[in-house]
């Protein structure tokens, strides 16, 4: 199956053709690899169908009066692809709810999401919105965010691969250790299995390192695009001045996250990850990886919908298995 393909066919068709202004809502503006890996996959998308068109962004930080303009004469709002469709992440949930009510009536696509809620109220409120939009395709990465859309949306629904499988080609760099563990430590960590899995590396005398992608310390370009986000809070009429100045950053933060994340991964011989992006981006680095879920099943059921059939990309159930699956 070629995935590339499979986007092109489940997202091109929910975008006019002839559109020339684009405004993509929530790229990411923190240090997370998974998510620039997306949006770096969403723009060569973008060049590569819309090579004429001009795409502005704004985010959860930076959308204010200052930027209505920029959606009002869109001809097309997309949505960041990721995992934050639902109540796990409010602020990103927040800013699209904000926007699907204010623009109703422009053509809306959610590039591809897992979708996780917790509470059936939130539910309804995303059911509401999406009723009251005249042309809204939601496309999901997963069977089971699938099922669940079409049970309680109504509005178009496209299952499709991850966009980090838009990405230019990577290019792995030369491995040093034996294994290379990207372990993730936020609230999305199912259950934290770092020791267990350092004491089978040890015990198969492999030589590790295990680390998160998501650093603490921002870099100076996202301290520069936190910047920029409040003058366009502060003062709106400076908007169309700053605007291309933080489009810019933002597309060069893109770049160094992903390079950081191709470096991290390419330490190890084989990667161990529960993280969804460690496991894709190891995938097209043809590096083995071994993958844990994490909460909500998004690991394990975008695996089952678009991976089980790589070689080099295994699904783990419980640690005590990465033992004799490594051997």
């Amino acid at each position: 199956m070629i995935l590339q393909e499979v986007i092109r066919q489940q997202v091109l068709s929910a975008i006019p053709p002839n559109a020339t202004k684009i405004v993509l809502v929530d790229p990411p503006d923190h240090p997370n690899v998974g998510d620039s890996a997306i949006l770096y996959g969403e723009m060569t998308f973008l060049s590569v169908h819309f090579p004429n068109a001009k795409v502005n962004f704004v985010d959860y930080k930076s959308y204010a009066n200052g930027q209505k303009y920029l959606l009002e004469r869109a001809d097309c709002i997309l949505f960041h692809g990721g995992g934050n469709f639902g109540d796990l992440w409010k602020r990103h949930q927040n800013t699209r709810l904000r926007i699907m009510r204010e623009f109703p009536n422009k053509p809306m696509l959610q590039f591809p999401q897992s979708i996780h809620f917790k509470d059936q109220n939130n539910i309804a409120e995303m059911a509401e919105v999406i009723s009251k939009c005249a042309d809204y395709t939601l496309v999901v990465r997963d069977k089971n965010s699938l099922a669940f859309a079409e049970k309680h949306f109504s509005c178009k629904t496209n299952l499709s691969p991850d966009m980090a499988f838009y990405m230019p080609k990577l290019t792995r760099l030369k491995p040093h250790l034996d294994t290379f563990c990207l372990l993730r430590e936020d609230k999305e960590l199912l259950v934290d299995k770092t020791k267990a899995i350092i004491s089978i590396l040890d015990e198969l005398t492999l030589t590790h390192k295990h680390e998160d992608w998501v650093i603490e310390e921002a870099p100076l370009k996202a301290k520069l695009n936190d910047l920029l986000c409040r003058w366009f809070k502060l003062h709106p009429s400076i908007t169309p001045i700053l605007q291309p100045i933080y489009e810019y950053i933002r597309i060069l933060y893109m770049r160094d996250n992903v390079k950081r994340g191709v470096k991290l991964l390419s330490s190890g011989e084989i990667v161990v990850t529960d993280r969804l992006h460690a496991m894709i981006m190891s995938h097209l680095l043809g590096i083995t990886n071994y993958t844990f879920d994490s909460l909500g099943s998004k690991v394990a059921s975008f695996y089952k919908a678009w991976l089980s059939d790589a070689s080099i990309t295994h699904l783990i159930d419980d640690v005590d298995d990465l033992r004799e699956t490594i051997k």
